[in-house]
């Protein structure tokens, strides 16, 4: 007979040990100022209902005073959600050249599908300058995942330093546990 604890360990068992985490690239690289060399998302992968949190990290080649900052959403290749919002609430400002942090924090629906999702986040210059475009892609688990099977140390709402991801889970075991629920 199948218990709810004991079929996270057969899944991970049967899966195998590898991760599908999220990837990220630069878009526009040879056009920007800023170029991303290390960008985290926590938790990875996120959960619909939770936050996740873009942290975007570089060097820029020269100062900006200020600018926007905006968010594209595409699932399954359509765009879904945007928002655009005020540079300097995500970075310090004015931007000194050298390195950069940017952080990007936001809510996520509770009914947010599950599935794979692209965001790309780009940041202007107050004349509209192009600074930084990065293109994140992961995959979305639905909350009640997280709720039924994982260990509350491996819960997509605790920070990642306070102890396991979702991503150590494997990819088919994450695919397949989403048909389940």
């Amino acid at each position: 007979m199948w218990t709810r604890g004991l079929l996270p360990l057969v899944l991970l068992l049967a899966c195998g040990l590898s991760c599908n985490a999220f990837t990220w690239e630069p878009c526009d690289a040879d056009k920007v100022p800023f170029i991303p060399d290390h960008v985290d998302l926590v938790p990875d992968p996120p959960a619909a209902g939770g936050q996740v949190v873009f942290k975007i990290q570089g060097n820029a080649v020269h100062d900006v005073p200020s600018g926007l900052i905006s968010i594209n959403v595409s699932f399954a290749g359509t765009q879904i959600y945007e928002e655009v919002d005020d540079l300097c609430s995500k970075t310090t400002c004015p931007i000194k050249t050298g390195p950069l942090n940017i952080v990007y924090e936001q809510d996520l629906p509770p009914i947010a599908p599950p599935g794979d999702y692209d965001v790309q986040v780009v940041a202007r210059g107050v004349d509209n300058e192009e600074l930084m475009c990065v293109v994140v892609h992961f995959e979305m688990l639905p909350p009640s995942l997280v709720q039924r099977f994982l260990p509350s140390s491996w819960s997509s709402s605790r920070k990642a330093s306070q102890g396991h991801s979702i991503a150590e889970l494997p990819a088919a075991a994450r695919r397949l546990l989403r048909r389940l629920v």
